[in-house]
């Protein structure tokens, strides 16, 4: 498998089961009524305002296992499973923060085979068209907070990755040109058909490369502040330069 682990736990992979009541088997995540009472007793826990900001900082956490797949693909060129029977979110009832890890039934990966052009564009296909799109869909009707908040709250964590986490590494000159080449292809506008529904690239619009990671402003507002941490993001649009 060669699946450097050490590194995964640091994007939030867990490779053990926590007892929690917030701890839940992705495939849930599909059924609307389940939903709706899981982003309550979410948003008693870490003091949203309301479920719309439940649903909010749930994506924003729920990123994290994009983060944990790309950058599999990119350094390893391996594929984890992400289907939703075998991917479940554990939580600590302590943790006020609210910071989940993912948990993968079985951790196996499907190599790279053939044209690596061919297989990274299923690759991204499977993450966001057959796994982030159906959550968004579903968290949007049932809390009515909008997608662009959701896709901007995915588009940071997918922007630090490869702005961030890719480049404080020691990788070799190979990778560096993959994570560029594959960065690249995510963000394309001939990518848009690989994340549903969308006529243009759902993060696009939140990518501004000459402003840099570290100078550039979120569009949207995530609402962290309104839970207990009463916190803005230090990229938050509602804050002045």
């Amino acid at each position: 498998m060669n699946l450097n682990l050490d590194k995964l736990r640091t994007l939030r992979l867990t490779t053990e089961k926590l007892d929690s009541s917030l701890s839940i088997e992705t495939s849930k995540l599909l059924d609307e009524s389940y939903l709706k009472s899981y982003l309550v007793s979410l948003q008693h826990h870490i003091g949203a305002a309301n479920i719309k900001v439940a649903a909010s900082i749930f994506i924003k956490r729920y990123a994290f296992l994009s983060v944990i797949y790309l950058y599999t693909i990119t350094t390893c060129n391996k594929r984890l499973n992400i289907s939703f029977e075998n991917v479940s979110l554990e939580t600590k009832d302590s943790d006020e923060l609210w910071l989940p890890f993912f948990y993968f039934h079985h951790l196996d990966v499907q190599n790279l085979e053939g044209n690596r052009e061919d297989w990274r564009e299923s690759s991204i296909e499977s993450l966001f068209k057959e796994h982030l799109s159906p959550i968004l869909n579903i968290l949007s009707n049932v809390s009515k907070v909008s997608k662009l908040v959701l896709w901007e709250n995915i588009a940071v964590y997918i922007f630090w990755l490869y702005e961030t986490v890719l480049l404080e590494e020691e990788i070799s000159r190979n990778v560096v040109k993959r994570a560029e080449e594959d960065f690249h292809f995510i963000l394309s506008c001939t990518s848009s058909k690989l994340f549903g529904e969308y006529s243009e690239n759902p993060l696009a619009r939140y990518y501004k490369k000459e402003l840099g990671i570290r100078s550039r402003k979120r569009i949207t507002c995530c609402y962290s502040h309104l839970t207990n941490s009463g916190k803005y993001c230090t990229t938050c649009p509602h804050i002045k330069n």
